[in-house]
């Protein structure tokens, strides 16, 4: 697998600043995982707008994204971030997300063509 990055997209910018986030509140400071939850929000809102409905796919990752960040946050053995940590690192580097092939697989996404190959 080849790493994958895409400098120029403002979409993927928002990945690493959340795993470096995230990875700084793995570390030990704790307002990283605050900062993810928050960057979550933004990023979700941006999709919502930019495709015009929470339907769209995009949105659809991006929001229950949003939704696995508060779970984190209210999990104080912070295992969960652990997990989203390693699954943000594949899809800011390598451009692959687990959360997307589930979700492509609910019967509200029948017809919806994935980004990925």
């Amino acid at each position: 697998m080849k790493p994958v990055i895409y400098p120029k997209s403002v979409e993927w910018w928002f990945w690493p600043i959340i795993f470096g986030f995230m990875l700084s509140g793995m570390l030990g400071w704790l307002p990283g995982f605050y900062a993810v939850v928050s960057i979550s929000a933004v990023q979700s809102v941006y999709f919502i707008i930019k495709e015009k409905s929470l339907k769209a796919f995009p949105s659809q990752i991006r929001f229950v994204y949003f939704l696995f960040t508060i779970i984190g946050i209210l999990d104080q053995t912070r295992i969960w971030f652990g997990i989203m940590t390693i699954s943000t690192f594949m899809v800011a580097f390598f451009d692959r997300c687990l959360l997307a092939r589930i979700l492509i697989l609910m019967p509200w996404n029948k017809g919806v063509t994935p980004g990925w190959k």
